[in-house]
Parts: C-alpha cells; sequence; structure tokens
C-alpha cells in the first residue's frame, strides 16, 4: 500500500496568488473551515489565515529603511502586514474564494460531490 504523508498532501492544496508585484501561496481551505466561515462572508482576518508562502516581499517592503532582501514568511508578520495594505486586500480574498471554487469545479467533474 502506498503511503502518502501530510506535507505532500497539503502541498496538494497549495496554488499562486499574485496580488501587486507580490505572490502569495494559498492553502485552499477545506470543507470545513469553509462552513465554520460565518454567513459566507471572507473577511481579510479569515483570509489571512490560509496564507503560507510569499515570493518577492523584501524587508524593505515591511519595515522603513529596511535592506532589499527576501523575507521568510511568517504568517502572524503576513497578517499584520496585510491589515496595513488595502490595496492588496481584494486579490488575497479573491484568491482564496477562486481555489474554493476551482476545487468544487474538479470535484464536480470527477464526479465527487
Amino acid at each position: 500500500m502506498k503511503k502518502l504523508d501530510l506535507e505532500r498532501f497539503q502541498k496538494s492544496r497549495d496554488s499562486q496568488v499574485e496580488a501587486g508585484r507580490y505572490r502569495f501561496t494559498l492553502r485552499r481551505p477545506t470543507q470545513l473551515d469553509i462552513i465554520r466561515m460565518e454567513g459566507g462572508n471572507l473577511s481579510i482576518e479569515v483570509a489571512c489565515r490560509h496564507y503560507v508562502g510569499w515570493d518577492k516581499v523584501l524587508e524593505s517592503d515591511l519595515l522603513p529603511g529596511g535592506d532589499p532582501e527576501p523575507v521568510d514568511f511568517d504568517s502572524d508578520l503576513f497578517a499584520l502586514w496585510i491589515a496595513d495594505k488595502p490595496d492588496l486586500w481584494g486579490a488575497v480574498v479573491k484568491g482564496v474564494v477562486d481555489a474554493v471554487r476551482a476545487h468544487e469545479e474538479a470535484a464536480e467533474n470527477r464526479g465527487n460531490v
């Protein structure tokens, strides 16, 4: 019997979201996550919980006078930084919505509804 590790399973739910000049890695919410979203409303705070990585984010993007060097992803730092970036909110929320819709469509096409 083949063994599937958790990391590979989780990565299968990942997708890339472009927002401005940045690229974020989104991990699609599970169906349980979706049910827990109050009234189907997806706030920026809830959307941020599903992001697990970023590219092209530099220290100078995060700190005035910071170095122009890439910064490792941290989920708490991401949420705080995005809270001050209303120009990125739409893309961050839309990324989650699009990932959920794509998963649902793929499941329907496979007959896994």
